[in-house]
């Protein structure tokens, strides 16, 4: 199921779908426009659900520019975009600025892929953030250089699961549905903006300066750690294990996925921990030490500041 609220044709998004839908067929796929065909501030929401029939490499192109902030709930896939690559990873959220690009989707058979992305127009984008621009740039140009694509990811923030849900969950129709969404989606625009662009010491925009190979080192060392969450290798064992220098692993970490590589860690084993409470299969100190947390307390501590409740009242909640 796709369903899209279009307040303008974005030639990316449409570019996409189209490329999906030649390649897969209808793929179960509905998209529905928005009554009103726009919002105040030009914002597209687009919530996708598709289930892959097969294995395939999608390519397409766009001379469209736009920033767009994007949420992966469900699925796993390859993507490169004009010579960057980077894994479409579940629980994550992106900002992403584009231009004139090409770019390519490598999805695995029957995988399914749930997604929510907001596109901004450039202009909008450039009327919220003109003071991070020089004089002489916008604030879009400033941060993609001559660059065509550039990205910034992180966990998606237990602070904005309760927005995703008012969107999921929006109590209006008509021309308050379309208010109702479009000030959910500058909301969260305005959080991980502000994740993503503002939160250092110095206040200014974060530098990507990773190359190709880094960027596989790094994505090996996320591997490694979610292999062996249960005993995870130190920082410089891991560095040693896919032969990055453990400077450059610790702060391309940070780059590539907007966190630290054990707050990460910490992330995936209580993710982890969840499921597996959940299947209702194993006590509370049994996914506990299944996920690598020898203290029972440090466990129950951090379940709870990521779920709001107690591991045991987790495992009891209704599947």
């Amino acid at each position: 199921m796709n369903k899209v609220m279009r307040p303008e044709s974005f030639s990316i998004f449409d570019t996409y779908f189209e490329a999906m839908i030649r390649h897969h067929g209808t793929n179960g796929t509905e998209r529905t426009d928005g009554k009103s065909g726009h919002t105040l501030s030009r914002l597209e929401i687009v919530r996708t659900d598709w289930t892959i029939r097969r294995e395939r490499e999608i390519r397409c192109a766009s001379e469209a520019a736009m920033v767009e902030l994007s949420f992966c709930f469900e699925g796993c896939g390859q993507v490169e975009v004009s010579g960057s690559a980077h894994d479409l990873q579940e629980g994550s959220c992106s900002l992403q600025l584009m231009r004139d690009f090409s770019a390519s989707f490598r999805y695995e058979q029957g995988a399914r892929v749930r997604t929510l992305a907001f596109g901004m127009p450039v202009w909008l984008f450039n009327a919220y953030h003109g003071p991070v621009a020089a004089a002489s740039a916008s604030a879009f140009d400033r941060l993609l250089g001559t660059d065509s694509f550039r990205q910034f990811r992180c966990p998606i923030l237990p602070a904005t699961r309760r927005l995703l849900q008012e969107l999921e969950d929006c109590p209006y129709t008509g021309a308050m549905k379309d208010m109702y969404l479009e000030a959910k989606a500058l909301e969260l625009f305005a959080v991980y903006t502000n994740r993503f662009l503002y939160e250092s010491d110095s206040q200014a925009p974060v530098s990507g300066t990773l190359s190709r190979t880094d960027r596989q080192k790094i994505r090996e060392a996320r591997e490694e750690i979610v292999k062996r969450m249960d005993a995870p290798p130190s920082l410089l064992e891991l560095s040693r294990i896919v032969g990055i220098n453990d400077y450059k692993l610790k702060l391309g970490f940070k780059e590539l996925y907007g966190t630290s590589v054990f707050a990460y860690l910490r992330e995936q084993r209580l993710h982890k921990a969840g499921e597996l409470l959940r299947t209702g299969d194993m006590s509370v100190s049994e996914a506990a030490a299944r996920v690598g947390y020898m203290n029972f307390s440090h466990f129950a501590e951090a379940f709870r500041r990521k779920f709001g409740v107690n591991p045991s009242v987790y495992r009891k909640e209704p599947r």
